[in-house]
């Protein structure tokens, strides 16, 4: 059947349920409305809770002082009679009945999607942050808030548990079924720390708050799922990454916190004054490498999304690859690869040489291809920044070689490498809610890096292909700095 005789057919259907609305409202004296296209404010419309409406069939649309005007297609149920008047008096209100459709209804309730759930998911969050804000300020430590969380609602645990690990300046929360509770762990200044357990029954639905926020399958949990949501915690927007896998007694739930802070300045990372000094040399340059290394948790991320801050200006075209996006940057164009869609590190690079970009950032280097791909970038008119996993700064020569990156071109193409680690301060002091400016996971540690600009004789030891050692003596002989890797 032609679409526009089936309009007609539609229309012309509806016309007659609201004549035959109207019809039997006369007959009965009760005043009709068709609420279709009815202009609903949340206030009015909310004064009966969605629940009930849906229950009952009877929706509040228009308010005029201490009266209230309703409509149902069904006035006479007997059960409706007893609900508006326990409203009524609840409310301090008094109803005035209208007869509408049932089109008309069904149209009315779709509109609480729109003006009354999200004013009232408003007000919950909002009640549960300022619950969770005064929950945290009766507790000193680590110690006092796994203590006190053993009194906290199930439907306000994951928040509190997020707000707190935000506040004692965590990095990561670890939740890790055993055999009679589940572990909670957080993850300050790079040392997990016991904090508290919780009982299955709290965690189950703890585990699908996660799932469903993260958007992963509630019904899968015989394999690895990996996501990432977006909360606020306080007046702070903070991504959560989100990495499940089965193990004995369950699923374990491992969630990075990616806050703004730790999208720093070069000033604000805490380098030594020679470190920063080389890194704003090397950025005067259109072309060449700046390569970050460090181990696991070194903070490669943040050093490189300073010197991003450094370069984002009008005037230039920057593009990151990562896996995955970590932090989210204005006007700075982000992808991140899919391997298990065939959408890897060198496809991806490729592609984004094609979009004629000034900046590039490889979030790591881990084949040959990715290396070369990003090395002939840094020689034809690019500034490549990207990571890499050595000890030192002399040994990713010799990790590049291994990987079997083009060593003749080496030395031309790595403008510095700054290899770093994250090291506790000389005088540790206990975990309390941390300062707002600290980067999380970092409160108490300091940055420990050295740098290295090539000269001609690490180009000699590249032509040999030297070993990492060999590397690493020359850096002894030429520089007064102990290695990074030697130091505490």
């Amino acid at each position: 059947m032609p679409k526009n005789i089936q309009s007609v057919i539609k229309g012309y259907s509806r016309q007659k349920e609201e004549e035959q609305t109207r019809l039997v409202a006369t007959e009965n004296n009760l005043p009709y409305i068709n609420l279709v296209n009815y202009p609903f404010t949340g206030d009015v419309l909310g004064f009966i809770p969605e629940g009930t409406a849906t229950k009952f069939s009877v929706i509040a649309f228009e308010r005029l002082g201490n009266i209230i005007r309703v409509a149902t297609p069904f006035p006479f149920r007997p059960d409706l009679d007893e609900q508006m008047n326990k409203l009524g008096q609840d409310g301090k209100v008094r109803f005035e009945p209208y007869f509408c459709s049932q089109t008309s209804i069904e149209y009315a309730i779709k509109q609480y999607a729109k003006l009354v759930r999200p004013v009232a998911e408003r007000t919950r969050a909002q009640a549960e942050k300022e619950s969770v804000g005064d929950f945290l300020k009766n507790v000193a430590n680590l110690e006092e808030f796994g203590g006190a969380i053993q009194n906290v609602s199930t439907t306000k645990l994951f928040e509190t548990i997020l707000s707190g690990a935000v506040a004692f300046n965590a990095s990561d929360i670890h939740f890790e079924p055993q055999a009679e509770f589940i572990r909670v762990r957080f993850r300050v200044d790079g040392v997990l720390q016991d904090v508290a357990q919780v009982s299955a029954e709290s965690y189950h639905l703890l585990n699908s708050r996660v799932k469903n926020l993260s958007g992963l399958k509630l019904n899968k949990n015989a394999g690895a799922q990996d996501g990432r949501f977006s909360i606020e915690i306080g007046d702070e927007k903070m991504d959560v990454r989100v990495s499940i896998l089965p193990a004995t007694y369950g699923e374990v739930i491992e969630l990075r916190l990616l806050t703004g802070k730790a999208f720093l300045s070069l000033d604000q990372l805490g380098l030594d004054e020679g470190a920063k000094a080389a890194i704003l040399r090397a950025i005067q340059f259109e072309t060449g490498m700046i390569i970050v290394t460090g181990p696991t948790g070194a903070g490669k991320t943040t050093t490189l999304y300073a010197i991003l801050k450094s370069l984002n200006t009008p005037d230039k075209k920057i593009i990151t690859i990562e896996d995955p996006v970590e932090y989210k940057i204005p006007g700075i164009e982000q992808i991140q690869v899919l391997p298990d869609r065939g959408f890897d590190f060198p496809q991806a690079l490729r592609a984004v040489l094609r979009q004629d970009p000034d900046i590039i950032l490889v979030g790591e280097i881990r084949d040959k291809e990715t290396a070369e791909i990003a090395i002939n970038a840094s020689l034809t008119g690019h500034l490549v920044l990207t990571t890499l996993h050595t000890n030192s700064a002399p040994a990713t020569f010799a990790r590049l070689i291994e990987m079997g990156a083009p060593g003749h071109l080496l030395s031309d193409a790595i403008r510095l490498i700054i290899a770093q680690k994250l090291v506790k301060r000389p005088e540790p002091k206990e975990a309390t809610p941390a300062d707002a400016n600290a980067v999380a996971g970092t409160a108490g540690r300091m940055v420990v890096a050295q740098y290295l600009e090539p000269t001609a004789e690490y180009a000699e030891l590249i032509k040999q292909k030297a070993s990492i050692r060999e590397f690493e003596e020359l850096y002894k002989k030429l520089n007064s700095q102990p290695l990074v890797s030697e130091q505490l």
